[in-house]
């Protein structure tokens, strides 16, 4: 019975301390297989670039000739906000020709530093809740003929 009661006891604690190790994710692409010395200013197309280096992480809506490479290394632990343990941020702009015009890479503390913008894009209608959605529905539960979608 001791010894049932002991590999319970270690057995639980065993499953604690592994609840509550790190998870180690890397996110975007995979810096440390791409080399962007190959890409050179003034020579490559964004198809060559493409080519090379695989669809960029985004694309600014707005500026089509902006590319970004974006790689994030994270830890969590548990139900904790995520730590940035490193990321590295490579953007890639071209000219109205579609020649790389310039590179530039972000890494470490400076890279940790970009903060992607947060605002949403209001939409037209209303917003939805609890109370909302509850008393809505009242009107329609006697109803004996089904509506239609329009």
């Amino acid at each position: 019975m001791k010894c049932n009661a002991s590999l319970i006891a270690l057995l639980s604690c065993v499953s604690l301390a592994t609840g509550c190790s790190p998870i180690i994710e890397t996110r975007g692409f995979n810096a440390e297989n791409v080399q962007f010395s190959q890409i050179k200013p003034g020579i490559q197309s964004k198809q060559q670039v493409r080519d090379l280096l695989g669809s960029p992480s985004t694309i600014p809506s707005f500026d089509q000739n902006t590319w970004y490479y974006v790689s994030k290394k994270t830890s969590t632990t548990s139900f904790f906000t995520p730590e940035v343990l490193d990321q590295q941020v490579s953007v890639i702009t071209f000219d109205n020709r579609n020649i790389v015009s310039n590179i530039k890479t972000y890494k470490g503390e400076e890279a940790k530093n970009i903060k992607p913008v947060e605002r949403k894009t209001e939409t037209t209608g209303y917003e939805t809740g609890v109370f909302r959605e509850v008393f809505s529905n009242f009107g329609r539960m006697g109803s004996k003929k089904p509506t239609k979608p329009s």
